[in-house]
């Protein structure tokens, strides 16, 4: 039975969505990324349940460093 997971969608800066990913990736199993719109700069986020306060905690601290704004609205498109 595959790991529940929490998933999110972010609007980023798009001179941020490189950094980001590259951040996202260095948690290796913990999150991953992947673009939704590009041109709108639309992320979404997959957290490992185990691992969904963690995740949260890291990309709100990331909200002083790049332009960072949860979508939680953003699922029912």
């Amino acid at each position: 039975m595959p790991d529940a997971t929490v998933v999110r969608h972010y609007r980023v800066a798009r001179r941020d969505m490189v950094f980001l990913k590259f951040i996202v990736e260095a948690y290796e199993g913990m999150m991953t990324m992947s673009t939704v719109d590009q041109r709108e700069g639309i992320v979404r986020i997959i957290s490992a349940d185990w691992a969904a306060a963690d995740s949260a905690a890291l990309l709100a601290s990331l909200q002083g460093d790049i332009t960072l704004e949860e979508m939680p609205d953003y699922a029912a498109h």
